[in-house]
């Protein structure tokens, strides 16, 4: 009980220091533009668990301006009937979010649905919050996603994140490395080893583009603290856990 009040009132508290980090500039941000881009990946994963039993897979994803400080992303995956995701071939992603920016920082926070196409009643909400800077070619990212207990998920889960980016100048090259924790409350142990296969565990990756006009390609290696080693038996479970190398091709548009 005392984890899932501590992750709510984080959630909350990022949603209003995301609301009223810059009141002066509400009016003075340019419009944002819209975007999308096409991706192909040798493993498609989130949070270092595989979305895509280990399988190639694709995703398609935009992000659509409403006004100067409202923005919703989407995004569509090929799932490759998932076990953690009730072997649904398809997920889908809506992104509704607030976004500002103060003294050189970015703010945003908002919402996520998770919808599992044929999976049944797996899909789930996530709140969620971000800063970032910039810094000449580098910059940084710290991120908090909370999903309140519900079935789908079998408890409640918060996901904390820290990533890091820089551009090599000179060069079309750019170094990317990130880590994660997930923590969460458990209601019902099946489920819950969609987002927490063994429990709370932690996550990391490093990755290096290579991008040219609006094409990329990349590799990165991704790893958990998830034990490889004990049996399972659940029908959630996912054995894609384990360090992996994957790559990864891009069009943005």
């Amino acid at each position: 009980m005392v984890r899932t009040f501590s992750a709510a009132v984080l959630a909350a508290s990022l949603f209003s220091l995301t609301t009223f980090a810059a009141p002066g500039q509400a009016h003075a941000q340019a419009m944002r533009t819209a975007s999308a881009a096409l991706e192909a990946r040798t493993d498609m994963r989130s949070r270092g668990i595989s979305d895509s039993e280990g399988e190639l897979a694709l995703q398609v994803d935009g992000s659509l301006p409403i006004t100067s400080h409202i923005v919703v992303d989407a995004n569509a995956t090929t799932l490759r009937g998932a076990r953690r995701h009730g072997g649904s071939e398809l997920g889908i992603e809506i992104a509704p979010k607030y976004v500002t920016s103060s003294n050189g920082w970015d703010f945003s926070a908002g919402a996520r649905g998770h919808v599992f196409i044929d999976a049944g009643e797996l899909d789930y909400v996530e709140i969620e919050g971000s800063v970032s800077r910039t810094l000449g070619p580098a910059w940084l990212t710290l991120g908090a996603s909370y999903a309140p207990s519900q079935d789908a998920i079998g408890g409640d889960n918060l996901y904390l994140s820290a990533d890091i980016g820089a551009g090599i100048p000179g060069s079309p090259l750019a170094l990317y490395a990130g880590i994660g924790q997930t923590i969460g409350s458990t209601n019902d142990a099946e489920r819950a080893v969609r987002l927490r296969p063994d429990g709370d565990y932690t996550n990391w990756y490093l990755a290096v583009e290579r991008s040219r006009l609006n094409f990329a390609i990349g590799m990165e290696l991704s790893g958990t603290s998830i034990n490889q080693d004990a049996a399972r038996d659940t029908r959630y479970w996912d054995r894609h856990t384990g360090t992996r190398l994957a790559g990864y091709m891009r069009v943005s548009f």
